[in-house]
C-alpha cells in the first residue's frame, strides 16, 4: 500500500507532502499517521468502490478524496446546524464525478449527505433558451443567468430551517445533449454539496472589454463577446447572496486554464459512450468557447474557496493550498 509517506514516494504524488499534513491537522489530527490508520481502518482506498467505472488514482485518494472526507466527518462530529459545501472548478475536471462518489462514500457510511449541482436548478428548457437568447456562442445552457435564482435560494433556505432537501434535477442528456427538468429529488441531509463550473465566482475588477494578458482567447474576444461579457456580469451579480450561504468551498482548479478545452472534449466524449447524447462537432467548439470567453479567466481562477487542489492537464492533483483566511 502506497501513500504520500511511503518510501520511496509514490511517483503518481506529485504535491507537497507538507501541504498534505497542514491539512490534516486543521481538520484536527495530531499526525498523519493516526489520521492514516483511521482510513485503512475504514477501508478507506476502497470506499464505494463500485460506484464509478473506475478507480481514483492515488493521487486523488490522498489529496483530494480522503481529505474532503475527513472534512465532512469533522463537521459532523461538532454536530453544527446544517453546513453548505461547494466544489468549484472548470467544465471537465472531475467534479461532478467527484460529487458521484461522495454521496456514494455517505452513504456507505451512514453520513446524512448529499451531492446536488448548480445544473440541477438550470430553468427549464423553453425559459432557459429566453434567458440567455441573443448570447454570441448560441450555447442552449451554462452560462450565468441559466439558473433559477429564486429556486436555488428557496431551496437552501428551505433545507436550512426545516432539515428537507427538496431540489430539482437536471439530465444532459435530454433534448439530444441540449438536456431538460427530469424530476425532483428529496432527502434530509446535514451537509449539502453543491458543485459548479462558476460556483463562488466574483464580480470581475478588470475591463470586461478586454481580454487580459493571462488569458489565452484564440482569436480575440469579438465585439458581440465583449458586449455579452457586461450582460454576463450582471447575471453573476445575482449569484453573490448565493455563494454568501456557504461554509466551506473547495476549488478544483486547473493550473492552466486551457486545460478546460481537453477536459470539456473528455466529458462530452464519455457521455457519448455512457448515455449516448452530447455535446459535438460547432455546438461543442462553441461551449468551449463560451467558457473561454464569457467571464474573465481570472475571476474563475482566484475563486474565494477555503481549500484549493490544483491539478495539471493530465487531472494529476500538483498543489494543495488553505485559504490565508483559515
Amino acid at each position: 500500500m502506497l501513500s504520500p509517506w511511503s518510501s520511496p514516494i509514490d511517483p503518481e504524488i506529485l504535491f507537497n507532502r507538507d501541504d498534505l499534513e497542514s491539512l490534516i491537522f486543521d481538520f484536527g489530527w495530531t499526525d498523519p499517521a493516526s489520521w492514516l490508520d483511521h482510513w485503512l481502518n475504514r477501508r478507506g482506498l476502497n470506499l464505494a468502490s463500485s460506484a464509478l467505472p473506475f478507480t481514483f488514482k492515488n493521487d486523488w485518494i490522498w489529496g483530494l478524496c480522503l481529505p474532503f472526507l475527513s472534512d465532512i466527518e469533522r463537521n459532523l462530529l461538532q454536530e453544527k446546524e446544517p453546513m453548505l459545501f461547494g466544489i468549484s472548478g472548470l467544465p471537465g475536471c472531475g467534479k461532478s464525478t467527484f460529487g458521484r462518489w461522495i454521496e456514494a462514500v455517505s452513504h456507505e457510511l451512514k453520513w446524512p449527505v448529499t451531492v446536488i449541482s448548480m445544473d440541477d436548478f438550470y430553468f427549464p428548457s423553453t425559459q432557459m433558451a429566453q434567458e440567455i437568447a441573443g448570447n454570441p456562442w448560441n450555447v442552449p445552457r451554462a452560462l450565468p443567468g441559466s439558473h433559477s435564482i429564486q429556486l436555488i435560494e428557496k431551496t437552501i433556505n428551505s433545507w436550512i430551517k426545516q432539515g428537507e432537501l427538496n431540489a430539482p434535477q437536471f439530465d444532459k442528456s435530454l433534448r439530444h445533449g441540449l438536456g431538460d427538468r427530469s424530476g425532483w429529488r428529496r432527502s434530509r441531509p446535514r451537509i449539502l454539496i453543491i458543485e459548479g463550473w462558476f460556483l463562488g465566482c466574483s464580480l470581475s475588477k478588470a475591463n470586461l472589454l478586454e481580454s487580459q494578458p493571462q488569458e489565452m482567447i484564440v482569436p480575440p474576444l469579438s465585439e458581440s463577446e465583449k458586449l455579452y461579457r457586461l450582460v454576463v456580469q450582471k447575471s453573476l451579480q445575482k449569484y453573490q447572496p448565493i455563494w454568501n450561504k456557504f461554509d466551506r468551498i473547495w476549488h478544483l482548479k486547473a493550473s492552466q486554464f486551457h486545460f478546460t478545452r481537453t477536459w470539456k472534449t473528455e466529458q462530452e466524449s464519455n457521455m457519448e459512450i455512457e448515455r449516448g447524447f452530447s455535446l459535438k462537432g460547432n455546438l461543442l467548439k462553441s461551449f468551449i468557447r463560451m467558457i473561454e470567453a464569457s467571464i474573465p479567466q481570472v475571476n474563475l481562477q482566484t475563486i474565494d474557496a477555503d481549500i484549493i487542489v490544483e491539478m495539471n492537464i493530465d487531472r494529476q492533483i500538483t498543489r494543495l493550498e488553505k485559504s490565508k483566511s483559515n
